[in-house]
């Protein structure tokens, strides 16, 4: 009888156990799925909010295209005399480079362009102050950024033929971004534009060349650059090249448009999508 009772209550004790297993693993089984509901909304969300993001800076975009709502010199004189205390915070002002055509390429169908007014420094140590490395902060060493430094302003003087020129020894305004054609921070919406590597050529536009030909025979292509400065004073910074004294800000590039200034129609777009 002893024997039995015993049994009898280890069977009980076993029992409970597995319901109590059970109960748990429902729990927790309905815990996950209450998880996997939230992060899909929050990721509905992000994705929603990414969007508008991207539909705002291209409108910015089209808006400035349209418009010349370009950067002033006095706001140029303003971004570095004051470091941009009279510039609205956040806001992105545009800037026009001229794209100066290669000759068409047939062996990769492509027509290649350089940007007027661009230098590219792949390994940048003069701004490594105002683009730190951030794994420097944990390990040793510091890794140059590749930067792109584009002229927003420079000393001009006229030549023998009477053209205006830049001063052989005159100084220059530049802002300073992360080079987006290495480190991918723009979203492009047209696949045919493809962003070039390399220091001879910029971006190329992968067409025919009966497609290309109608655009770059009248030289007025251009791109137009959305730049968000940095009001920091750590983000500005004085070197020099060649004789010039440049003049640096660190800035973001939040879109790009590449349009024919003859007709006004854009032909391609990038975009950061990210805050």
């Amino acid at each position: 009888m002893l024997r039995i009772i015993s049994l009898s209550l280890i069977l009980v004790f076993i029992a409970g156990c597995s319901g109590q297993s059970t109960a748990e693993l429902r729990r927790l089984q309905m815990l996950e799925a209450q998880r996997a509901e939230e992060a899909a909304r929050e990721a509905q969300k992000l994705a929603a909010e990414r969007d508008t993001r991207i539909q705002t800076r291209l409108n910015d975009a089209h808006n400035a295209w349209e418009n010349d709502r370009n950067l002033t010199s006095i706001d140029i004189t303003s971004l570095f005399e004051n470091h941009g205390a009279q510039l609205t915070a956040g806001k992105t002002y545009f800037v026009e480079f001229e794209l100066q055509a290669a000759r068409y390429n047939y062996g990769e169908d492509k027509q290649s362009f350089t940007i007027v007014g661009m230098r590219n420094l792949p390994s940048s140590k003069v701004y490594s102050p105002i683009f730190p490395d951030e794994n420097a902060l944990y390990q040793p060493g510091q890794k140059a950024k590749s930067v792109l430094e584009f002229t927003l302003r420079d000393e001009k003087e006229e030549n023998q033929m009477a053209q205006l020129v830049e001063r052989e020894d005159g100084q220059r305004w530049v802002a300073a971004v992360l080079n987006f054609k290495d480190y991918e921070s723009l979203v492009t919406l047209q696949n045919s534009w493809r962003w070039e590597p390399g220091l001879f050529d910029d971006i190329s536009w992968h067409v025919p060349p009966e497609v290309a030909y109608p655009q770059t025979s009248s030289r007025s292509l251009s791109m137009q650059i959305g730049f968000r400065f940095c009001p920091l004073d750590r983000c500005y910074l004085d070197s020099n090249y060649r004789k010039h004294a440049i003049h640096g800000v660190r800035a973001d590039v939040i879109s790009i448009a590449i349009g024919n200034r003859d007709t006004d129609n854009i032909l391609a777009e990038f975009v950061r999508d990210a805050l």
